[in-house]
């Protein structure tokens, strides 16, 4: 029994090193969500956690933002999330304004082409000052992937024109006075 005391205390000891060591790894799930965030940041989008809309409980999602290309006059500030059911005073459906606030009419046709284009995870569309974006709880991996980053790609120009205030006419320096 002796002789085998040394051999219990050297592999405890290994065991007590390992064992954080493993626990520290990230889970394929980690590896997984690194991996699509990588891929988000080398196509130019912006990646935040940010609370999930009231309406989907607690927890956080990513959202993935593509930034303005001109941001000067645009009307920001405002959002689209997810809600529980659907309803006619909605603004599409099961998709309604964050806390009222709207976006400009112009607008709405490519939001809702937008929506119509998000997967089936996705929970809020944002509109910062530093860009549009989506939040999506990233489970539909690669195909959400490529689903929030070809809508983006393809309507965020769109949005961002439609959501741009009118440029006030400057005094006509040409006219001379009388």
């Amino acid at each position: 029994m002796a002789s085998w005391l040394p051999l219990i205390v050297i592999v405890f000891a290994v065991v007590l090193v390992i064992g954080p060591v493993m626990w520290l790894k990230p889970s394929s799930r980690d590896r997984r969500l690194a991996s699509l965030r990588q891929e988000a940041a080398a196509s130019g989008f912006k990646v935040q956690m940010q609370a999930l809309p009231a309406s989907q409980g607690d927890g956080n999602a990513a959202v993935y933002f593509a930034p303005w290309r001109n941001p000067r006059r645009l009307q920001t500030g405002w959002g689209l999330e997810l809600k529980r059911m659907e309803h006619d005073m909605h603004f599409d459906g099961v998709w309604d304004w964050y806390k009222g606030r709207e976006a400009p009419e112009a607008a709405s046709a490519p939001l809702k082409e937008m929506i119509s284009r998000l997967p089936a995870d996705a929970t809020a569309i944002i509109c910062t000052d530093g860009g549009l974006g989506i939040q999506w709880k990233e489970r539909s991996g690669d195909p959400g992937m490529k689903a929030v980053s070809d809508a983006l790609r393809d309507l965020r120009p769109v949005i961002e024109e439609a959501i741009r205030e009118p440029q006030r006419n400057a005094p006509d320096a040409t006219r001379s006075s009388d």
